[in-house]
């Protein structure tokens, strides 16, 4: 099988524990280029962040951020793909979310939100460089158009149970609630996935989903794993990703995406 396109999810995959990219990772996606074979990220980061690491593996294709829900260029930001949240849902979430004193951020283009800045709150961030938002107070309602992402955010507790089981009851239909850390949770739309994502991208590039190769550890990561030729679960992922995935690889701190990538490019290209 040719592969194509190597797409990878960043938390608990492509970065370590310190959120950092290995050495052995970035030179796996370099031997990849050599080979003719395009890279992407797709994460529940912003776009920001997707950019950042996309251009540390040396992706020169659009990466796919906020869960599927954005595809932008690396370099010049150029919007290639975006669904959003629907305005009216998107206002009373974070009105509900403010009112509540849960603290949240949300996206809206290459822009991000927050009703003021705290590193407590983006503690997996510092590696990504020039990482910032726009802190808005209690202006929030200027800010609830075409918003792609909202994340609610806890640095010490886990986010109450009620605040979870009110967006999904109150707004069932209107969001999806992915990747629950138990201290974040992204609110996407409805029917978002990286697997969305992940299709539009391929017929964006002209490459069948037979030849991509993906790589992902969590929940939010399951379609793109059940939908790419081949997939590959690192093996600190949860058993329902490696259950959707072609094999598994060593774990995120273990360089798991470069031994994954040798191990198909050695079949692909063998010596």
């Amino acid at each position: 099988m040719p592969i194509k396109l190597i797409v990878t999810d960043l938390d608990g995959t492509l970065l370590n524990e310190e959120k950092l990219v290995s050495r052995a990772n970035i030179e796996a996606f370099h031997i990849a280029r050599k080979n003719g074979i395009a890279a992407s990220i797709a994460t529940g980061r912003m776009h920001l962040a997707a950019a950042f690491f996309g251009r540390e593996i040396g992706a020169q294709v659009p990466v796919i951020s906020c869960n599927g829900a954005m595809i932008r260029s690396i370099d010049t930001d150029e919007k290639i793909y975006e669904k959003y949240i629907d305005d009216d849902a998107a206002a009373e979430i974070l009105a509900f979310l403010i009112k509540n004193n849960i603290y949240c951020s949300w996206y809206i283009g290459k822009n991000r939100f927050a009703p003021y800045f705290s590193w407590d709150m983006f503690s997996g961030y510092h590696t990504v460089k020039n990482f910032d938002l726009i802190e808005v107070g209690n202006n929030y309602k200027a800010y609830t158009k075409n918003v792609t992402q909202i994340v609610l955010r806890s640095s010490t507790d886990r986010l109450p149970a009620y605040i979870i089981r009110h967006l999904q009851e109150y707004f069932s239909g209107a969001v999806k609630l992915q990747q629950n850390t138990g201290y974040t949770i992204d609110v996407t739309p409805p029917d978002i996935n990286k697997a969305v994502g992940l299709k539009y991208l391929a017929d964006y590039l002209g490459i069948a989903k037979e030849d991509i190769l993906v790589f992902g550890d969590g929940d939010n990561d399951i379609a793109m794993l059940e939908y790419a030729g081949i997939s590959i679960a690192t093996a600190n992922a949860i058993p329902a990703a490696k259950k959707a995935a072609s094999f598994i690889t060593d774990d995120c701190n273990n360089d798991g995406v470069a031994k994954g990538i040798s191990k198909v490019l050695s079949a692909a290209f063998p010596k």
